[in-house]
C-alpha cells in the first residue's frame, strides 16, 4: 500500500473512532511535523510566468503553454493560491547558464517555472564554487543538480573525489532539500542496442535490463542517502520510465520520485528529455512546500513531497517508481490526523 494511501486511511480511522467503532487512530508520517502555514504570495504564479515570457521575448507562447509543458499535477492551482516559492531560495548547480540556451539555463528555468517567486542562485559546479558561493549553497532552502561524473573520472582525480565527498557531507548536514537527477553516469556503451550512448565507468551498470540508482549514479556511489535527499527519475506520457533512465532500486526506493521531464522551450513535445529536467521540477515543488510550511526542516519537506506522490506500479513504495509521481497539489495539502 502506498504511503499516500496509508495517510488517507488514517483519516478514515479517525472518522470511525468518532462513530464509536472502537478503532484506534493510527499516526501518519506528518503528525509530528509543525505544519503551521505562512501567508501566501499576493502576486500569483501566472503573473510571474507572464513576466518571464516577456523577459525572454517569447512569441506565440503563453502562460498556459508553460503549464502544459511543465506537466506538474496541481501546479497551476498552487500558483493561483499564491504558493510560488516567495521568500525561498533555490541553488542550481550546473553548467552553461547562457541566456536562452544551455543545459544549466534549461534546468534553472524549469525550477523557476514551478517556483517563479523563489530567488535563484546559479553556480557552475565542480571546481568553480568559491568559499562564499559554497556557503550560500549550504544556506539555501533547496539545492538541485542534474550533473554527474563518470566514476573512472572521479577516481582518477583526487581533488574532484575529495570535493564530491565534502559536498555530500555538507549537503547531508544542511537544512536544504537536495534534489538530484537519478541518472548520471550510467551504462558502458550502447543501451539495449540503441544508439543512445552511456558515459560509462560503473562496472555494475548493465547495458541491458534494469538500471538502478545504486548501480548507475555518481552520488549514490559516494553514499548520498540522507533524509533531505530526493533522487528524481522521469516518466513519459504513459507513466513509463524510459530505457535510458534509472529505476529506484531497493536501496533508494524510499528517496525516489518520478515526474515529467520535457523541455519548456518551443521544442517541447510532451516526451521525456532526461532526468536533468525532472529534478528541477521537484526542486521547485520543494520551494513551494517550504514557503507554505516554513517550520518544516529540509528533511521534513522532502518527506512531504515523497509521501504525497501519486502511487505508480506496484502498490506502495516499490523498486521501480519509488514513491510514485510528483503531485504538487497533494504536497501542499497533506492529509493526516492533524489536518
Amino acid at each position: 500500500m502506498s504511503s499516500n494511501k496509508i495517510i488517507a486511511l488514517a483519516g478514515l480511522t479517525l472518522l470511525l473512532t468518532g462513530c464509536g467503532s472502537g478503532y484506534n487512530v493510527q499516526p501518519t508520517v506528518i503528525d509530528s511535523f509543525d505544519m503551521t502555514e505562512s501567508l501566501a504570495d499576493s502576486k500569483k504564479g501566472a503573473t510571474y510566468l507572464s513576466e518571464f515570457l516577456i523577459s525572454r521575448g517569447a512569441k506565440n507562447t503563453t502562460v498556459s503553454d508553460l503549464y502544459s509543458r511543465g506537466d506538474v499535477t496541481g501546479l497551476e492551482s498552487a500558483h493561483s493560491s499564491g504558493w510560488t516559492g516567495k521568500g525561498k531560495t533555490i541553488t542550481v548547480l550546473d553548467v552553461n547558464f547562457d541566456h536562452n540556451k544551455g543545459h544549466g539555463r534549461n534546468v534553472s528555468d524549469i525550477a523557476g517555472l514551478v517556483a517563479p517567486g523563489a530567488s535563484k542562485n546559479e553556480f557552475v559546479f565542480r571546481g568553480q564554487l568559491n568559499a562564499d558561493k559554497w556557503l550560500i549553497t549550504m544556506n539555501s532552502d533547496v539545492v538541485t543538480t542534474s550533473l554527474g561524473f563518470s566514476p573512472s573520472g572521479v577516481e582518477s582525480d583526487g581533488a574532484l573525489k575529495s570535493r564530491i565527498n565534502d559536498f555530500i557531507r555538507d549537503i547531508e548536514s544542511s537544512d536544504a532539500v537536495f534534489t538530484v537527477a537519478a541518472q548520471h553516469s550510467n551504462w558502458d556503451g550502447d543501451r539495449d542496442g540503441t544508439d543512445i550512448d552511456g558515459r560509462g565507468g560503473f562496472t555494475n551498470c548493465p547495458n541491458s535490463g534494469v538500471i538502478t540508482i545504486a548501480d548507475c549514479n555518481t552520488w549514490a556511489a559516494y553514499d548520498l542517502d540522507n533524509d533531505n535527499v530526493i533522487y528524481v527519475g522521469e516518466v513519459n506520457s504513459e507513466n513509463e520510465i524510459p530505457i535510458w533512465s534509472n529505476q529506484a532500486g531497493d536501496a533508494h526506493k524510499n528517496q525516489f520520485i518520478v515526474t515529467s521531464s520535457d523541455e519548456i522551450t518551443t521544442a517541447s513535445n510532451g516526451e521525456p528529455k532526461g532526468n536533468s529536467y525532472a529534478a528541477p521540477r521537484v526542486a521547485g515543488a520543494s520551494a513551494l512546500v517550504r514557503q507554505k510550511f516554513p517550520s518544516l526542516t529540509g528533511s521534513q519537506a522532502a518527506t512531504v513531497i515523497l509521501h504525497t506522490a501519486d502511487d505508480l506500479g506496484a502498490a506502495g513504495v516499490d523498486a521501480v517508481y519509488g514513491h510514485g509521481k510528483l503531485n504538487v497539489g497533494k504536497a501542499l495539502a497533506p492529509v493526516g490526523n492533524l489536518h
